[in-house]
């Protein structure tokens, strides 16, 4: 029988299948919690089909009401001006998606006074199941013989058997993404002008140009997500080598900064970078552009930590209509400050430079600026610039936040003191990913001996070595593979440790991996060992988000077009294979102050006993303690260091602020409640052992 391996990359864990002829398909996942391999069977073809249609658009582009706006005002002066001139529009919509943009097109040229222009508009979609919903979507308008939908990518459309030989003279596309390029944007509308188009003087283009722009600033916050800090600012036994400083990569760092803002200072005006005309995409060297900009003025004294990019779009040719992701600080009217668009699909990009530069007011500086067909780089100094390197990425952006947080390490270190102090602690064991504990305990307690179970990232093993050995003295350390009792001596071990935290991790509660490490080796060491941390606990908070539960909202209508057809099929795949529980970075949304409900606590684990199979389940309730709209319900994890001394992955109190070094768990209500304090909301919570899962659902 015919045997295919295929890897399906999802959002909890790399699946390894075997295909079948008969497609039928069992798959091999591993427990991200237990760590145990998992056999499921699947119908490969629907659980990939639906996944990518959840994934596909359930944002919240389509609530993006300044966007819409702006394609329809430029679709309407642009289709406008070329009637008078042209008599036959042939409209080509790139990317179309649900078709929207080309109903705009279609409901334009119906309301256009020109009997003698003829118009056809043709729209492609590769990915086939948004092609079916935008057939749906159109045919549910009426605008089915306006409209033809081609289930293929613009780049492989034949003008002779896709578009009869019809040349085309208007394009609209919406190819976008934070960093403008990354979709291929730059590719896309040179492929069509070159093979589908009529000459470019008579050709029209929505969006007609882009600019990228640059703005250079300090921020202490945005250094903590790039750069590791050293242990100690005294001793500085352990020496944090420069080319393991920058363990995040240098790629592009997307966040909300709009949230951010009081933590930016900029420290020069915004820079245009790059201009592209999208009718003369320049592609003689392949899409890329390298320039180097002199005599960029500093306004301010301070220290270049990072470079902000964001960019604008002239919507018609005039550049009358704009549509931009211009940050809130850039802004000098309060009323647009006000009325600015909150949107996810499209928010700002971070460049670090190679290394940090201090500056005076009034210097002038020198900026390296590069593009390739999908990504930016930039770097500031004085030429000549060292060469351009693009460094992967072997920590997360949060897990390098998570090594610099000033509060973290100084309850770390508040929690050592009292371990190993007057204690016989003389022998430790280190389980996870995590950098900063065992440095920690190096640094400051060179009597102990640390045996680190090594991780399975090969590449942050290699900079772990590379720390240690870079010691200004001989540190007392042991790197294992594995836990062999033939090489180790467990009955010797005095503590097991751990941060906890693991790469693979995607949900708080997947770092409690932990605990099933230390239940498989229980039995290795003696019964009175010390285990740090020793608890953990679940809890959850009730939110009223600002906009974040957009990405999860039906659009319902969306310019006086209905949209229900893509609401029913993402809305039937989202819940055939996304998880009730998704990973969010909340210190990047606002919510309404002060919070809707008080902190809960859903479930403990005391690491000291062994669960074993058992399924924890119990029913709360979640008191509400203000009046508002409940839409979404945050969960975290929290460690007990020692006693009393509580580590969180989410916040201390109510009104405290998101750490920023973890991602929370979020559940986004399918329909907001509206809630008055005093009222209660019954939930089912619990826990899995033998599935390592997380338990939840709301009682209605």
């Amino acid at each position: 029988m015919f045997l295919k391996q295929i890897v399906h990359f999802s959002k909890k864990s790399i699946r390894l299948s075997y295909q079948f002829q008969t497609m039928s398909t069992f798959t091999s996942r591993t427990n991200i919690v237990t760590g145990n391999n998992e056999w499921i069977f699947v119908d490969n073809d629907n659980f990939d089909y639906q996944q990518e249609l959840a994934r596909s658009a359930f944002a919240d582009m389509l609530h993006d009401h300044e966007r819409n706006i702006q394609y329809e005002k430029a679709i309407i002066k642009t289709l406008q001006n070329l009637s008078k001139s042209m008599k036959k529009i042939h409209i080509l919509d790139i990317g179309t998606g649900t078709g929207l943009l080309s109903m705009m097109a279609a409901r334009a040229l119906n309301q256009i006074n020109n009997t003698s222009c003829s118009s056809r508009i043709t729209a492609c979609e590769v990915f086939q199941p948004m092609a079916k919903i935008a057939k749906k979507c159109i045919e549910k308008n009426d605008l089915s013989d306006c409209i033809r939908v081609i289930d293929k990518r613009s780049t492989e459309l034949d003008l002779e058997n896709d578009l009869q030989g019809d040349r085309i003279n208007v394009i609209i596309a919406e190819v976008f993404d934070t960093e403008l390029i990354g979709e291929g944007a730059l590719r896309t509308f040179s492929e069509a002008c070159k093979h589908l188009t009529i000459d470019n003087e008579n050709l029209h283009i929505i969006p007609a140009r882009a600019t990228i722009y640059i703005q250079l600033v300090e921020s202490s916050v945005l250094q903590e997500f790039h750069t590791l800090k050293n242990i100690s600012q005294q001793n500085q036994r352990i020496n944090i080598p420069n080319d393991c400083r920058h363990l995040a990569g240098n790629t592009i760092f997307d966040l909300n900064l709009n949230e951010l803002k009081d933590s930016i200072r900029p420290l020069t005006k915004p820079i245009p970078i790059f201009h592209f005309n999208f009718k003369h995409i320049n592609e003689m060297n392949n899409f890329t552009e390298e320039k180097i900009l002199e005599n960029i003025q500093c306004n301010y004294d301070g220290r270049i930590d990072a470079f902000i990019m964001w960019w604008n779009l002239d919507m018609d040719e005039q550049g009358e209509i704009q549509l931009g992701t211009i940050p809130v600080w850039c802004y000098d009217d309060q009323e647009k400050i006000k009325n600015i668009q909150w949107r996810e699909h499209w928010i700002h990009g971070i460049y670090y430079p190679q290394e940090s530069k201090i500056v005076k007011a009034k210097d002038q500086v020198s900026l390296y600026c590069f593009h390739d067909e999908y990504s930016l780089y930039f770097d500031v100094g004085t030429s000549p610039f060292p060469p351009r390197s693009f460094i992967p990425a072997i920590l997360s952006r949060s897990a390098m936040a998570a090594f610099n947080s000033d509060k973290r390490r100084n309850k770390y270190i508040k929690v050592l003191e009292k371990s190993f102090s007057n204690s016989s602690i003389k022998r430790c064991l280190y389980f996870g990913d995590g950098l900063l504990l065992p440095l920690l305990i190096l640094e400051i307690y060179p009597n102990i001996e640390l045996i680190i179970l090594q991780s399975s990232n090969t590449h942050l093993n290699h900079c772990l070595e590379a720390i240690l050995l870079n010691s200004t003295i001989k540190l007392n350390y042991q790197i294992i593979s594995s836990l062999d009792k033939n090489e180790i001596d467990f009955q010797t071990i005095d503590m097991i440790l751990s941060e906890p935290f693991f790469t693979k991790s995607i949900l708080p509660w997947d770092n409690l991996h932990y605990y099933y490490l230390i239940q498989k080796y229980r039995s290795y060491f003696r019964s009175n060992i010390k285990i740090f941390p020793q608890k953990a606990r679940i809890r959850c908070l009730a939110l009223e988000f600002n906009n974040l539960h957009k990405i999860r909202s039906p659009v319902k209508q969306c310019c006086q077009f209905d949209l229900t057809p893509f609401d029913e099929q993402i809305m039937k795949a989202s819940l055939n294979v996304d998880e009730t529980i998704e990973p969010q970075s909340l210190f990047e949304y606002s919510s309404k102050k002060p919070t809707l409900s008080s902190i809960i606590d859903l479930i403990e684990i005391d690491f000291e006993k062994n669960f074993y199979d058992k399924i924890e389940k119990k029913n709360l309730e979640i008191l509400f303690i203000e009046n508002g709209i409940c839409n979404g319900i945050a969960f975290w994890i929290d460690y007990e260091l020692n006693e009393n001394i509580w580590l969180t992955t989410g916040i201390e109190n109510e009104n405290d602020s998101w750490i920023n070094y973890s991602k929370q768990g979020v559940h986004l209500l399918p329909k907001p409640i509206y809630v008055q304090s005093g009222m209660k909301l019954q939930i089912s919570t619990g826990f899995d052992f033998k599935q390592g899962q997380f338990l939840f659902d709301i009682i209605y």
